[in-house]
């Protein structure tokens, strides 16, 4: 049978959670929380404490599963178009899809990506570029231009040698 109840507790580890229904002001058993896949690839989202649920339940409510959370008149819907998909984390960061507009965007404090990523299209930056390795463009390196410019001289009016550039690159 289908009921609602609210979050008491939660074990992250096992991916479970103990919920009080209201119509019957019993606390269940610790209940597996349903994800969209456990085996070779894996999903994982735990439910808060506090968090109003569904959940599927024997006929006794002593088994059953989470099906997940659901809205209610205390939590606001994160989204106001068909065409997103949200996922909002309660430090204000979020990762957003919107259909219509065909634009992914993501707010983190940091974004750590560990790929080798391919880029077809403009990238704009408002606030630099740092890089721990050498940058390289399709003719040469920023460490081969130094390399070159640093030691360079130019022949003098009176056919000597000039210094080196005042400033290194």
């Amino acid at each position: 049978m289908l009921k609602f109840g609210v979050v008491t507790n939660i074990n992250p580890l096992t991916a479970k959670a103990r919920v009080q229904f209201a119509d019957d002001d019993i606390t269940s058993f610790w209940l597996p929380v349903l994800q969209q896949k456990t085996n070779k690839d894996k999903f994982y989202s735990m439910v808060d404490v506090g968090e109003q649920v569904a959940c599927l339940m024997d006929d006794n409510s002593e088994d059953g599963v989470i099906l997940g959370a659901i809205y209610t008149g205390i939590d606001s819907v994160p989204g106001i178009s068909k065409d997103q998909h949200i996922i909002k984390f309660e430090d204000g960061s979020f990762i957003e899809y919107n259909k219509e507009t065909q634009m992914l965007t993501i707010v983190a404090k940091k974004l750590n990506i560990v790929a080798d990523i391919l880029n077809t299209g403009k990238i704009q930056n408002t606030d630099g570029i740092t890089s721990a390795a050498d940058i390289t463009d399709k003719k040469s390196s920023m460490q081969a231009m130094r390399d070159i410019y640093n030691p360079h001289t130019h022949t003098g009016n009176m056919g000597s040698p000039t210094s080196a550039p005042d400033g290194a690159m």
